[in-house]
């Protein structure tokens, strides 16, 4: 009867401990899915700023005017 007891009490031990390592998995779990939240709102306002600013230098360059000639490749380097 001893060891039935012992081995209950250690099966106790066993899912105690199990409930408590999915309980801090899953609160692991929880702060790196805040995490990656908060990095993809990030990520999101940097990529259409990015688009933003993209479309604002093309436009730029699209009212410049056209060179009127071929530029030499060391224009402006002195030798």
């Amino acid at each position: 009867m001893r060891q039935l007891e012992h081995d209950h009490r250690l099966t106790r031990w066993y899912a105690g401990r199990v409930d408590r390592d999915l309980a801090e998995i899953a609160a692991t779990q929880t702060e790196h899915t805040e995490t990656l939240a908060a990095h993809t709102g990030r990520f999101d306002s940097v990529d259409a700023q990015l688009r933003s600013l993209t479309q604002m230098v093309g436009e730029v360059l699209r009212r410049l005017p056209e060179p009127d000639g071929p530029e030499e490749p060391t224009a402006g380097l002195s030798e």
